[in-house]
């Protein structure tokens, strides 16, 4: 697979247009509401359909179509990893999006996304069902939905356990803390010892807009419903996963007296599932800085490319940087 090149245009150029039509064809839906989503290399886009004139049975919240971007695209055998990831966690009781075959049968297919009569790149499409509620983000903060987040995020690692595909043998995100040269010559420097480190697959982007909550008891409180895009998983370690989450948890409790108090929650709540060995309590501080310049450098830069995306900017927003 080619490598991310500055300059390089690799996100679907696809209008909302383009995009009903790929949908009738692919999926076969008739009449449906379309609304696009947040997407970061990706196009993504809700589709709610009208089961009343559709005469198979219909996911109830509609679906969310992924067009993935060029270069991603050209890994097939990643993308299959992640289905069958998002279709073991749902056997083992973790609400997420499921992946949803095709009029052909598949889970997923490689189209040419052509736009104005130009000849266009090829993109992976595939459909995953929504799931509703409010995003992490948009709720306010405290120390119990932390603690919860936590608690998930070691509980989704626990079920991830035995999961294996030969597609994250040499597979490495670009947003994978492998590829932070810091981490990477730490990782060296313990020469991948798994009696120091422990490594598995992992979701590898815990962060605030890919969980997403409800609350059904009336009384306020809110309970982790369904988490989100499996596009950046990985065989790595496993303090990578808590680091992530981690850097993403401390930049948006601002809210709370002292954001780091907000790390001691979600580590509590981890400790829960999982007890964190010596090595990687004493190392996770450096991870979660990796992490934090990861999101800003890849955040601008990718914000170069498409000016008018705010959402790219996210975390550099929440850290006063733009």
């Amino acid at each position: 697979m080619d490598k991310l090149e500055p300059g390089m245009s690799i996100r679907p150029n696809l209008n909302i247009e383009s995009a009903t039509s790929l949908i009738e064809r692919l999926y076969g839906f008739k009449n449906f509401k379309l609304i696009e989503l947040n997407g970061y290399d990706d196009k993504n886009f809700h589709v709610q359909v009208n089961d009343k004139e559709t005469e198979c049975e219909v996911w109830p919240h509609g679906y969310v179509i992924k067009v993935t971007n060029s270069l991603e695209s050209q890994n097939t055998s990643a993308v299959d990893a992640q289905t069958k990831m998002a279709l073991h966690l749902g056997e083992c009781g973790i609400n997420c999006p499921q992946p949803v075959r095709n009029v052909k049968g598949q889970f997923y297919s490689l189209e040419e996304i052509s736009q104005d009569g130009k000849t266009g790149n090829k993109h992976i499409v595939r459909a995953l069902t929504f799931q509703p509620g409010k995003l992490l983000k948009q709720i306010p903060l405290n120390s119990n939905t932390l603690f919860n987040v936590g608690r998930h995020v070691a509980l989704v690692d626990q079920f991830l356990k035995n999961f294996y595909h030969p597609a994250y043998n040499d597979n490495k995100s670009l947003w994978s803390l492998e590829s932070i040269p810091l981490v990477r010559k730490f990782t060296f420097a313990i020469k991948n010892d798994s009696r120091i480190l422990w490594f598995r697959t992992i979701h590898g982007d815990f962060n605030e807009q890919n969980v997403v909550m409800s609350s059904d008891s009336g009384d306020g409180t809110w309970r982790i419903s369904a988490i989100l895009d499996f596009g950046d998983t990985q065989h790595t370690c496993y303090l990578f996963e808590l680091a992530v989450n981690l850097c993403y948890m401390i930049l948006i409790a601002v809210q709370l007296s002292d954001p780091l108090e907000a790390a001691g929650h979600v580590l509590a709540g981890y400790s829960t599932i999982r007890t964190l060995p010596d090595m990687e309590n004493r190392t996770h501080d450096i991870c979660i800085c990796a992490r934090m310049c990861q999101s800003l450098v890849m955040g601008a830069y990718s914000y170069l490319q498409e000016p008018g995306n705010t959402y790219l900017l996210s975390t550099a927003e929440r850290d006063g940087l733009f």
